[in-house]
């Protein structure tokens, strides 16, 4: 039975001053990555090559249904803890505190090889007696950054004895002011099994604070007006707990319905009581400070610009040394919109959002599928995952943390690459080996926006038509072609149709230009004008390119007239079909 004594909860006023915090990070030299500029490591450099980088993606109730999404699509990997059930039964419960089995391999601790009877003693804390017929579920936050293990034990459990970047024992990292719900606790009661809203394990008991009811814990969840964390980092230099730390994402409730006196915003904090109780202290921070009231527009800049924010932090096997490890990084980015991604890369690619699948094919065909997705998409292999930056004079860029790849300027005997230790997060392009000589782009499985696909509901417009390029069909991430009823016009995006007739596509976005080059031919063509150039020469367009969902959209007749190529238009009962050769 889970046991908790509560008091009744205290609210104190503390008033502490709060700064953003920065932790030190080791220098990002662009030279130690391959084909990486220090121009390239600026979050504006890749988002002036976008043509609508402020452009919204999903607005607040389409996040709160892609959310939903995400529920239904995982509803064991992800939880809204709102609706979670008010008790378990004895089998449930078990089936959770159980679902980890001890590990096979050799393991070390201290120096030292564990035997079974470690494993025993393991077992005998995770208190499986305890477990009643019916077992209540409890309702807290967590008071300080603190660690989900996978036994209720602080002990590292090591691969190698001295391997200690990753003890096989820490599953993630969970935040300050994070809700938890406590399911069961161990024989010493020094843990608590938890569930957050996407991860579950043993917790310290002294990281959590108990709430007396349901509803003061939900007031705190679900606050009328809230701060966002958007820095890396915001650390509190005074109060009951000097050096507290707030990671990005972190959402806290702003007192006085976010009103600002004495220029800083006033936050509401958990803390803990003396019997394990929730209490509540207040906090001020700067409006200099980098946060947000509510969550941040879900724009590309801002996907980019978040994940700079983290460029060069220690990498940290789920969460250790302070740190974030590349799905953990991926995750807190989008969690400064409001997204609920799942914790691990592999439930990540599982779940919601539009899917590219990169198995199977070969590597040219792998980047015409990147041309698919848009910046900010997240890219996954079996093991890693990054984010997708651009392109940039025909490579393709992303970042990510990660531990080590190869090295091609450095080979072994066998040929295969040595090895590059970096162990942050990194600007690198896709031509990058892994450490067993694989590219990134050969040992991508697959690639995700994580939106809904939303086509206007405009009158006359129809998103009925499907483009094939030499008989192999062209995908489109964002905006479909259409064709345009109204005046039996079909317009496509530029882009892509170009690429795929094997023309490279620049955007200057100060002018407002497209640069198609197909070998020795240049065609120039400005947004909102009926005229376009073919190696200086002036031709008219049957309707001005348009921007639509940051893509460039061109009549269909652009692309036979400016890039040579043969087109066919074939009209079916509802849409049609283009053929290009």
């Amino acid at each position: 039975m889970l046991k908790i004594t509560t008091g009744l909860t205290v609210a104190s006023l503390l008033l502490i001053a709060l700064g953003s915090f920065f932790v030190p990070h080791p220098a990002v030299a662009a030279e130690a990555v391959p084909n990486v500029t220090t121009e390239m490591l600026s979050p504006d450099f890749w988002t002036s090559k976008l043509p609508d980088p402020d452009r919204l993606i999903m607005d607040t109730a389409e996040i709160e249904a892609f959310n939903r999404d995400i529920l239904r699509a995982q509803p064991d990997v992800v939880y809204d803890l709102t609706n979670y059930p008010a008790s378990l039964d004895g089998t449930q419960l078990t089936k959770l505190v159980t679902r980890r089995p001890f590990p096979d391999e050799d393991r070390y601790s201290g120096g030292l090889k564990v035997d079974s009877s470690y494993y025993e003693s393991l077992r005998s804390q995770m208190n499986l007696p305890g477990i009643m017929d019916k077992n209540e579920v409890f309702f807290a936050l967590t008071v300080q950054r603190t660690s989900i293990r996978t036994f209720p034990t602080a002990d590292e459990s090591l691969s190698e004895p001295d391997d200690h970047d990753f003890d096989l024992f820490q599953e993630t990292a969970v935040g300050p002011a994070e809700p938890v719900l406590l399911l069961h606790r161990s024989l010493d009661g020094e843990w608590y099994y938890v569930q957050t809203y996407n991860y579950n394990g043993w917790i310290p008991a002294g990281d959590v604070a108990v709430a007396g009811d349901r509803q003061t814990w939900l007031d705190f969840v679900q606050p009328v007006t809230f701060l966002v964390v958007t820095g890396n980092r915001l650390k509190l230099d005074n109060g009951p707990d000097p050096g507290l730390v707030l990671t990005m994402g972190t959402k806290v409730p702003l007192e006085n319905n976010g009103t600002v006196t004495g220029q800083a915003y006033t936050i509401e904090l958990p803390a803990r009581g003396a019997q394990g109780e929730l209490e509540f202290k207040t906090a001020l921070v700067p409006v200099s400070a980098d946060v947000s009231v509510g969550y941040l527009p879900y724009t590309r800049a801002n996907i980019i610009q978040q994940a700079f924010k983290i460029l060069g932090e220690r990498y940290g096997w789920g969460g250790l040394f302070k740190g974030r490890d590349c799905s953990a990084f991926v995750m807190d980015v989008y969690k400064s919109f409001g997204l609920m991604l799942p914790r691990n890369g592999d439930e990540q690619e599982q779940s919601a959002g539009q899917t590219v699948q990169f198995e199977g094919q070969d590597t040219n065909q792998r980047y015409a599928l990147l041309d698919t997705l848009l910046p900010g998409a997240s890219l996954h292999t079996p093991t890693h995952e990054l984010l997708y930056l651009g392109q940039h004079e025909g490579r393709y860029y992303v970042i990510h943390d990660v531990t080590s790849v190869g090295d091609p300027t450095n080979p072994n005997a066998d040929g295969l690459p040595g090895i590059l230790t970096l162990n942050r997060v990194v600007v690198s392009d896709l031509t990058l080996p892994r450490k067993n000589g694989q590219q990134f782009i050969n040992a991508l499985t697959s690639g995700k926006q994580l939106e809904t696909k939303k086509e206007t509901a405009e009158p006359g417009i129809n998103y009925n038509v499907s483009v094939y390029v030499n008989d192999s069909p062209v995908a489109f991430p964002d905006q479909k072609p259409y064709l345009d009823e109204s005046v039996s016009r079909v317009l496509v995006p530029v882009r892509f149709i170009s690429e795929a007739l094997g023309a490279g596509v620049k955007w200057q976005a100060e002018e407002q230009k497209v640069i198609l080059q197909k070998g020795d031919q240049q065609v120039i063509l400005t947004i909102g004008s009926k005229t376009y150039s073919v190696g200086g020469q002036i031709h008219l367009l049957d309707a001005p390119a348009i921007i639509m969902n940051s893509r460039t959209m061109v009549p269909l007749r652009f692309v036979s007239e400016a890039l040579g190529a043969g087109v066919t238009w074939t009209q079916g009962d509802d849409g049609g079909r283009v053929d290009i050769r």
